[in-house]
């Protein structure tokens, strides 16, 4: 039985989310390990995999920064082994699939099956909670999810190993001022201390350690470090954490 690896970065759970559904659906037909890029152990070595499977959120229409860096720290694998790769997103990915893809073709990753799903936005519910389209995964996502895991089945039982290169989306054009400002701005996170219990639940989470207490242990907000994943708002208790200072937020990602 060939021996696959899930890996996957998620923010606030929606990757987390499409990567277990794909675990259920290839589980009965290869040998499954799945890990978070954050609780991967250094020693892992990708040569004894048959196959990936890599998930990662669109963060500006690009790969979210902590799925880059662990590309990054790979080294290149002795022979090229296929990969399914997949990005969750709001609204649209633009070319976050393409540049990913680059990433892992130069470390002899082949993607062969690639595929965005659109999620719950995090960022949208924080910034206009009144849309509720940013609320609900798009319609028939688990039948999408099926049948992609199908496409990966049969490319990996005939052996095939043969590149899938995303196609550049035009569109993603009319978006390059929006992805220049997501990239080179980052929203304050404000603490509404009236709400605050002092848990360090924000500090402990936050992949990126962009929360520190101070010396009334209040979380502060290091914004040179945040990677925009939101996860500390979406999953305080109380709606402390805000980006807005007038008023917590109305709505979260519970």
């Amino acid at each position: 039985m060939k021996k696959i690896l899930i890996l996957y970065h998620s923010g606030v759970g929606n990757t987390k989310f499409v990567a277990e559904r794909i675990y259920e659906n290839l589980n009965r037909d290869f040998h499954l390990e799945v890990y978070s890029v954050e609780q991967i152990a250094g020693n892992l070595d990708l040569n004894h995999y048959d196959g990936f499977v890599f998930g990662f959120p669109t963060v500006h229409t690009h790969p979210s920064t902590r799925i880059l860096r662990f590309m990054e720290s790979l080294g290149i694998l002795a022979k090229p082994v296929p990969d399914y790769i997949f990005t969750t997103c709001g609204l649209y990915s633009a070319n976050t699939l393409r540049i990913f893809s680059k990433y892992c073709v130069k470390k002899n990753i082949i993607p062969v099956t690639h595929r965005a799903y659109r999620c719950a936005a995090i960022d949208g519910i924080l910034l206009a909670p009144f849309m509720k389209l940013w609320f609900y995964h798009e319609k028939g996502l688990d039948n999408k999810i099926d049948a992609d895991c199908q496409e990966f089945l049969s490319k990996m039982t005939t052996g095939g190993c043969q590149l899938n290169m995303p196609r550049f989306k035009l569109y993603s054009i009319l978006n390059y001022p929006n992805k220049w400002l997501g990239q080179h701005l980052t929203f304050p996170i404000y603490l509404h201390k009236d709400r605050c219990t002092g848990c360090g639940k924000c500090i402990r989470n936050c992949p990126a350690a962009a929360l520190e207490k101070d010396a009334r242990n209040y979380p502060v907000f290091m914004s040179k470090r945040c990677e925009k994943c939101y996860r500390c708002i979406h999953r305080c208790p109380r709606k402390a954490l805000s980006l807005s200072k007038k008023k917590p937020p109305s709505k979260v990602l519970g």
